[in-house]
C-alpha cells in the first residue's frame, strides 16, 4: 500500500499545484482536495496508464471540475446581500472550470468535456433539486445526493470499463463521505431533509440509517474485487467511518 499512498500523494500535490491561486487562497482558503475522489480515479487506469501524462491530467480534470461545482455552493442560494466574498467565491469556481478545460486542451483529451459534459448536467440539476427543496422523501434526497457526489467519477470509471462493483462501491463510498461531513457541518442536503422531516433529530437518525444501509453495502460490493482495489477501498471505508487504518495490517 506504501507504494499506492505515495501515488496518490503525488498526484494530490498535481491537483493542488494546477489549481493554486494564491490570492483567492488568501481570500477563501485552499481548496480541499478529496482523497477518495483521487483514489476513486486512480482505480479507472491501470498501474502503467496512471503513468502517462495524459493520464494524470485527465484524472486532474475530472477533480477540478467537481471542485467548480463545489465551490459555487459555498454561497447559500438565498443570500440577500453579494458581498466582495462571494464574489471572490464564484470567481474562485469559475477560475477552476477554466483550469479544468485549459488541464484538458494541454492533454491532447478535450474530448473528455463531451464525456462529462452529462455528467455535469446531472450535478447541476440534482442540486437545483436540493437548493429548491423539489425533493418529496429522504429517500429521494439520498439518492439526490449520490448523483451529485458520484457523476463525474463515475463517468470516469464507466468510460474506462471498470467493474461495476467497483463503481457502486465507489459511489456508495462518496455518498458516505458526504453524509457524514453533514453530520459533522450541516448544509444545504441537511436543509432539504429538514425541511421533508421537519424534526432536526428525526434527520440525524434518517442520516444514520442511510449510514448504516451504507456500509453494509461497501462491504458487500468489496467482497468481490481483485485484492488490491478491495484494499484501497477498505482503507478509505476505515477514514471515512473511523476506524483504524488498515494500510498497517496489509502491510
Amino acid at each position: 500500500m506504501g507504494e499506492w499512498q505515495n501515488e496518490q500523494k503525488a498526484l494530490t500535490e498535481e491537483i493542488n499545484r494546477t489549481c493554486s491561486q494564491p490570492f483567492l487562497e488568501k481570500v477563501i482558503g485552499a481548496p480541499e482536495i478529496n482523497p477518495l475522489r483521487v483514489s476513486a480515479l486512480m482505480l479507472a487506469f491501470s498501474d502503467q496508464e496512471r503513468t502517462e501524462t495524459h493520464v494524470k491530467k485527465q484524472m486532474t480534470a475530472a477533480v477540478l471540475i467537481q471542485l467548480a461545482l463545489d465551490t459555487h455552493d459555498r454561497i447559500e442560494p438565498d443570500t440577500a446581500e453579494i458581498t466582495q466574498k462571494h464574489q471572490l467565491i464564484v470567481l474562485a469556481g469559475d477560475y477552476f472550470s477554466g483550469m479544468y478545460y485549459r488541464t484538458l486542451a494541454e492533454a491532447g483529451c478535450i474530448e473528455y468535456v463531451r464525456l462529462l459534459a452529462e455528467a455535469v448536467k446531472n450535478v447541476n440539476e440534482m442540486k437545483t433539486n436540493l437548493h429548491q427543496k423539489d425533493c418529496t422523501s429522504a429517500s429521494h434526497i439520498f439518492h439526490t445526493v449520490r448523483t451529485i457526489e458520484t457523476d463525474i467519477i463515475r463517468a470516469v470509471l464507466q468510460e474506462n470499463e471498470a467493474d461495476v462493483q467497483l463503481i457502486e462501491a465507489v459511489s456508495s463510498l462518496l455518498t458516505a463521505d458526504r453524509l457524514k461531513k453533514e453530520k459533522d457541518k450541516p448544509s444545504f442536503v441537511h436543509d432539504a431533509l429538514l425541511h421533508v422531516i421537519g424534526d432536526p433529530a428525526l434527520v440525524m437518525n434518517e442520516i444514520d440509517n442511510h449510514l448504516h444501509e451504507l456500509r453494509s453495502s461497501i462491504l458487500k460490493q468489496t467482497q468481490t474485487l481483485e485484492e488490491k482495489t478491495a484494499v484501497v477501498l477498505r482503507a478509505e471505508y476505515d477514514r471515512i467511518f473511523d476506524r483504524e487504518l488498515r494500510y498497517a495490517e496489509e502491510g
